[in-house]
């Protein structure tokens, strides 16, 4: 399980949202106060999506990353910038990535 914490914060009109990775492995979303409560609750389910993602540990274009959190399937093989190591946050994110990946090829664990 992943801790993270919300916070309601005025942000320019265009800023819906943003998730920052804290260096203890938990993470801070902020949310635009000036949204309506309703669009608050799509775009924290939004960042999330971005952090059961990953989108933090991976190298893949933002677009792709945006279009994943927003619900689109994407079938992208993650991988870490070449002469890098991805890094996880636990050995459960670890053991998420390698399944993504190994659904993503085709393979069985």
């Amino acid at each position: 399980m992943t801790d993270y914490f919300v916070r309601l914060v005025r942000l320019p009109i265009r800023v819906e949202g943003v998730t920052v990775p804290n260096s203890d492995g938990t993470f801070s979303i902020y949310i635009n106060s000036l949204l309506s409560q309703e669009k608050q609750n799509e775009v924290l389910e939004h960042e999330l999506r971005h952090i059961r993602s990953e989108h933090f540990y991976v190298d893949m274009p933002v677009e792709h990353m945006e279009r994943q959190a927003g619900g689109e399937a994407l079938n992208i093989v993650l991988h870490p910038p070449e002469g890098k190591i991805a890094l996880f946050r636990s050995e459960n994110a670890l053991l998420d990535y390698l399944r993504r990946l190994a659904a993503q090829m085709g393979v069985k664990l």
